[in-house]
């Protein structure tokens, strides 16, 4: 059918049964008649059987076309049909009986100039183009003629061949060193210069590349293949920079791309998308080539530049104003920078750890600030204790669990190496500020509230009896009860878990508050988090202004044998195991279920939280244990547990103490931290006071005194940043996360393998490539789409893996991997712990929802030694037994052992020990491969003349 019509007119039949395809009722406002005979012709195509559709035009009688219309308006089925209305615009075609005919169909008006350069786009020079359009007395067959001539004039040859080859194919022909390539060579050897034009005419036509472009380019580069793909990759990046620009471009050169075809520069920008993809170096060396060549550096602002970063200044560009937007308090610009950049195929961030690093602190800070933005400055007027709570739950945790993980990645990310580091590290200091500021005015606020409303909330909101209303309730109900006692897990910390806990089927999950007692410690707080009030009151055991445990009559309560007795005695059952949450993930749910057989109650407890921020390295274990408890939380379900209940004994305040100074408070030995206990009923100015009698407790006059915002007292002591015992919201408001299942869980059919190996280290990180696929066996079909992953240390206890980054087919969550099945990822990580070893690491599911093969890493990674964390053995240790195994049987083998026990050996040695110099040359050439595997390092160290190796710690 088309082969009736002319190019241009092709092109118009194809868009306007694309429009049918969509509509079925099109209605076509021809205002100058343009297409009168390019209509009648596809009426007779119709009346031939030629088209699918049916066409109607108005000739000068609205009642003649109404009668003919009258099958597509009237009847049930709908019809494709194409109504043509020349003369008619927007406005002329409302006084026509037409009117309602228009209304029901879909609108189309196609410009004739419009028309001419889509048909011609990509096959014609634009110039070409332009040249046409200019003529007089336009009309739709005199294009068809144009075009037509032109694209039949050289039919044979080259061009002929080319005509069909898109951009992608021709660059890539070229790079690829293919048929065109050889085309190139021959013809500039035999000096053909029809088959250089026919080639440029192509690119032109593709392009719309001005010939002053392919003439500079070629001055720097030469006539060959990969010099005429430069010149079509430079001037691409052009049109997609100048694209996704929002002013015009300041080179000259550039100026005439806004006026290009859609049609071109659709092509150009796939283009660069496409040398990105399958020609990365390439793209890389001409984007920075091209990039010099134009006056856009310092002439364009960061406001200016869209989504798509094809140059490296335009991504440094943005990140300096990223940056400045921070230091001007413009959250919504920085975040909105940093969201698009977080995708890690940003392309100028994908080889470059650092500056990912730094635009995800940039993303952290801006969060933060939005967070007290969106809280405001001030807690309001809230008139109960309960009102004011509920506030900080609503919108005021948001900005703690911004400060946390902004804190959190700052530990794991911040390196002076990276990309504006000094002002990336100001910025992060100006967040600690705006934060402290912020946490100050709402504690003040809230100390206001306890001294109008007082300090205890209702009953049901108190700690004391949390163990009573909440947990002894589930232990009646059908399966065992698991009661996680969490030190210093705030409210905020407790709301992620709430959404970890959402995504289960068939669970009831709830999340309540509470307020720790004062003073905010564990002393108070896990004691009683059992059952240990009396008729709403407590006793405490007093000794020097410190609280030792509450009285219940028979005994005290002030550790964990006496908590784990007094909730026994409370719940009955057989039994009522008490484990450390870190003994939990040490074994399987087979194993778990015979300790939770016939008991109602489990108590799992933990302190890593608070021994972490006490050790000054909190932020670096915070999302290790949400994910400790996730995991824990999949054993135990796994075992038979139904009802969860996770609470923690107070929360914490994370500051930065060395930026202010301590507030006095009497003697430096009389405080603690956060809170003093007196038995003189003294105001102090700064500081908020409440006699513990009106706290419920039964003692003698005691008086309890807090500094009345985020303050620390001086104590005389260092200070680690992490502090509690106050009355602050983010010290006293902990979470009630209530968690209960259905039915019980049943472990996945489908296994899933991992593999794993080493790449090299980045930024200071060790990186691993891996991907979680299919066990051999194992259908698809009901698996998971995604597997939660972890990684862990085998070999010695108390290293600690820190997970800084993710690219490729997985994310971050929560201190966890969460990998996309059958998708390659790499995952960055560093290594902490008292050893100096190299060691393996394993990459395995932290949780029992999948059946998932864990995976070792043969070879070895360095962990950054702690000396508060070292370990009873600072060599090999238990690396030593099987490390050998993994290098190549043989002589190897000797020689590394040989190094391991005595530290050092000569080249001559080594070449005894292999039996040849050859073989020891050889083994010089791999010697970095097999040090890979061995538990520590070594280096290669000549004396005297004398090749020796030696482990690094042994003295030449």
């Amino acid at each position: 059918m088309t082969e009736a019509l002319g190019p241009v007119s092709a092109t118009l039949e194809a868009e306007v049964r694309q429009g049918l395809h969509r509509h079925n009722l099109v209605v076509w406002l021809d205002a100058d008649a343009h297409y009168t005979d390019f209509v009648e012709r596809l009426i007779g195509l119709r009346e031939q059987g030629e088209l699918k559709y049916d066409v109607f035009t108005f000739r000068g009688s609205h009642l003649e076309l109404m009668f003919q219309l009258e099958e597509v308006t009237g009847g049930i089925d709908k019809t494709r049909a194409l109504i043509h209305l020349p003369g008619f615009n927007e406005e002329t075609v409302k006084a026509t009986p037409l009117l309602e005919v228009y209304r029901a169909g879909h609108r189309y008006r196609k410009g004739l100039g419009t028309l001419i350069s889509d048909a011609a786009s990509g096959n014609v020079r634009p110039d070409q183009i332009q040249e046409f359009l200019s003529r007089d007395s336009l009309s739709l067959a005199s294009a068809d003629v144009w075009l037509h001539d032109l694209l039949t004039k050289g039919s044979e040859g080259l061009a002929s061949q080319l005509r069909n080859v898109s951009l992608n194919e021709l660059v890539d022909d070229l790079l690829f060193k293919r048929f065109l390539s050889q085309r190139v060579a021959s013809a500039i050897e035999a000096g053909d210069e029809n088959d250089e034009q026919a080639i440029w005419d192509r690119v032109f036509a593709l392009t719309g590349m001005p010939p002053s472009w392919r003439d500079e380019s070629l001055r720097t580069s030469d006539a060959s293949a990969e010099g005429i793909a430069y010149t079509i990759a430079s001037w691409a990046q052009c049109v997609s920079y100048v694209c996704d620009l929002s002013t015009d471009p300041h080179t000259d050169v550039l100026r005439s791309i806004p006026t290009l075809p859609k049609k071109v520069k659709d092509a150009c920008y796939e283009l660069v998308k496409h040398l990105r993809e399958t020609h990365a170096d390439f793209y890389r060396q001409t984007a920075d080539e091209t990039e010099a060549r134009l006056d856009e550096i310092g002439n364009v602002a960061a406001k200016d530049l869209g989504k798509f970063d094809t140059f490296r200044f335009e991504e440094e560009l943005i990140l300096k104003a990223a940056l400045q937007s921070l230091k001007e308090a413009d959250w919504e610009a920085a975040r909105d920078w940093a969201e698009l950049r977080s995708d890690p195929k940003t392309y100028w961030l994908r080889e470059d750890a650092l500056r990912r690093n730094v635009w995800q602190l940039v993303g952290d800070a801006a969060r933060l600030g939005a967070a007290v933005v969106k809280a405001g400055p001030s807690l309001g007027a809230a008139t109960s204790l309960q009102a004011a709570v509920d506030r900080y739950t609503q919108v005021g945790a948001e900005v703690d669990q911004a400060h946390r993980h902004l804190e959190q990645d700052r530990h794991k990310l911040l390196r002076s190496q990276m990309p504006e580091f000094v002002d990336v590290r100001s910025s992060l200091d100006r967040m600690q500020t705006i934060w402290r500021e912020w946490a100050d005015a709402w504690a003040r606020d809230f100390n206001s509230v306890c001294r109008s409303h007082g300090f205890l909330p209702d009953a049901s909101q108190q700690q004391r009896t949390l163990f009573d209303e909440t947990v002894k309730p589930l232990t009646s109900e059908q399966g065992t009860t698991a009661y996680f006692v969490v030190d210093a897990l705030r409210y905020e910390m407790g709301q992620e878990l709430l959404q970890a806990f959402e995504d289960a089927t068939q669970t009831n999950v709830k999340l309540a508050w509470r307020l720790a007692e004062l003073p905010s410690v564990t002393e108070v707080g896990m004691n009683v988090l059992a059952p240990v009030a009396s008729k709403g009151r407590l006793r405490p055991e007093m000794s020097k202004g410190k609280i030792l445990g509450f009285a219940t009559g028979e005994f005290r309560v002030s550790d964990p044998k006496s908590r784990q007795r007094a909730m026994h005695d409370r719940v009955g059952g057989d039994t009522c195991p008490w484990l450390d949450l870190g003994d939990v993930l040490k074994r399987d749910a087979k194993g778990l279920a015979r300790t939770v057989a016939r008991c109602r109650l489990v108590v799992v407890h933990s302190r890593a939280i608070d021994e972490a921020g006490e050790e000054g390295f909190g932020p670096a274990v915070f999302e290790s244990v949400l994910k400790d408890l996730r995991s824990a939380w999949h054993l135990l379900r796994e075992s038979g547990v139904q009802h969860f209940v996770f609470t923690a004994d107070h929360g914490f305040l994370l500051i930065d103490e060395g930026s202010q100074t301590a507030q006095p408070h009497g003697r430096s030995v009389d405080p603690k931290r956060r809170h003093v206990i007196s038995d003189q009923a003294a105001d102090h100015s700064g500081e908020v006071r409440i006699a513990m009698r009106d706290l419920g407790y039964d003692c003698d006059e005691a008086h309890l005194m807090f500094p009345e915002s985020t303050a620390v007292f001086d104590t005389g002591r260092t200070r680690k940043g992490f502090v509690h015992g106050g009355n602050s919201f983010q010290e006293r408001v902990i979470p009630v996360l209530t968690v209960s299942h259905k039915v019980l869980s049943g472990g996945s059919v489908t296994a899933y393998d991992i593999t794993a190996v080493r790449k090299e280290a980045v930024a200071g990180m060790h990186c691993i490539a891996a991907k979680v696929t299919l066990g051999k066996g194992s259908l698809d079909f009901g698996g998971n789409e995604e597997i939660e992953l972890g990684i862990r240390v085998p070999e010695i206890d108390g290293i600690r893996a820190e997970l800084c980054e993710v690219r490729g087919g997985a994310v971050l969550s929560s201190g966890t991997i969460v990998a996309k099945v059958s998708e390659e990822f790499e995952v960055f990580f560093r290594l902490f712990g008292g050893t100096r070893s190299r060691v393996q690491v394993e990459l395995h599911h932290p949780s029992s929802d999948a059946n998932v093969r864990t995976s070792i890493v043969k070879e070895r990674f360095a962990v950054s030694f702690i000396q508060d964390a070292a370990t009873e053995s600072d060599a090999p240790a238990k690396a030593a037994d099987n490390w050998l195994s993994d290098l190549p049987e043989g002589q190897v083998r000797r020689v590394f052992q040989h190094l391991s026990e005595h530290g050092t050996v000569t080249e001559a040695e080594v070449a005894e020990m292999l039996g040849s110099p050859r073989l020891q040359r050889q083994f010089a050439r791999n010697f970095e491969k097999y040090l890979a595997y061995a538990p520590f390092t070594a280096r290669i160290d000549v004396v005297s003349g004398v090749k020796r190796y030696l482990r690094e710690g042994t003295s030449p």
